[in-house]
């Protein structure tokens, strides 16, 4: 007889135990992106799990993030990682995980959470809703004959100052991930991961334009903070070397082209409408 016990909240020293139900699951992600994860997420992280006996069949992981609403930072929890053993699905051990997450929030006065689902349909049910519809565009790299433009390959020490001038740059938004040092720190090391980096633009030794990218078969850059779209041309033809090659480049753009990140306030007394606000989230874990 099956003995399903949980949720329950792992201890940290227990987290690294779900890294083969993530491997099971997520078959798409690198041993490199879970060494990343596994030794820099799940040092601050928390994980709920559903269990028969000593075996861990469903989990949920709550990673937190600063997000800025209008002038105000609150500390929320973004939801990613959901996920039942094949054997164990339809039982309602998602559904289990999800509402005691949520109730956990809740209960520490957090005002929403948010997540980006594998599908809309299940997470409908639960009163999440889309807020952000994010830009994809494609970019063709081309040289900038501007010797004042430096494209420089970003290192930990410039986290603080990368930060200063992304919350500048967002500023226009109503929500937005609120970003210091050690985001970007932990970024860095994300997208190193993933065969990638960050890339700063500077002109006169002052910051510019930033630009987060993988590689997989190609280029992907993902949330590309620049004023001048030359600039960014400028960075893309710096990582492809050609001017070619288009690179895929999210979260930049006015074609909303995909809807990717739903919501659900926790708190009733939260008023601000995230549905129709000026949103911009990044999709990192």
């Amino acid at each position: 007889m099956n003995n399903i016990t949980g949720p329950r909240k792992l201890a940290k020293e227990e987290h690294s135990k779900t890294r083969k139900l993530w491997e099971e699951i997520f078959t798409e992600d690198t041993k490199e992106f879970l060494d990343y994860y596994y030794s820099v997420k799940t040092l601050e992280n928390e994980i709920y799990v559903m269990e028969d006996g000593d075996k861990i069949i469903s989990m949920l992981h709550l990673n937190p993030y600063d997000i800025r609403v209008n002038n105000k930072i609150y500390k929320t929890h973004y939801i990613v990682a959901v996920a039942t053993d094949e054997h164990y699905r339809k039982r309602g051990y998602m559904a289990a995980l999800l509402n005691h997450a949520m109730q956990v929030m809740k209960d520490r006065g957090e005002p929403f959470t948010f997540l980006m689902p594998a599908s809309e349909a299940i997470y409908k049910p639960f009163g999440f809703e889309f807020i952000y519809t994010q830009s994809r565009v494609k970019v063709f790299g081309k040289r900038l004959d501007d010797v004042s433009l430096k494209i420089i390959k970003a290192e930990e020490k410039d986290s603080k100052e990368i930060a200063e001038f992304a919350n500048d740059f967002l500023g226009k938004y109503d929500v937005v991930n609120y970003r210091n040092a050690s985001y970007y720190e932990t970024l860095l090391k994300e997208y190193t991961s993933e065969n990638g980096g960050i890339l700063v633009a500077r002109r006169e030794g002052k910051i510019v334009g930033v630009l987060c990218y993988a590689k997989e078969e190609q280029y992907m850059c993902m949330e590309p903070l620049f004023y001048k779209e030359t600039e960014l041309q400028h960075a893309i033809f710096t990582l492809t070397g050609n001017e070619t090659d288009k690179v895929l480049c999210m979260g930049y753009g006015n074609e909303k082209s995909k809807p990717i990140i739903m919501a659900k306030i926790l708190e009733p007394t939260f008023q601000v409408d995230l549905k129709n606000a000026k949103v911009f989230l990044n999709e990192v874990v």
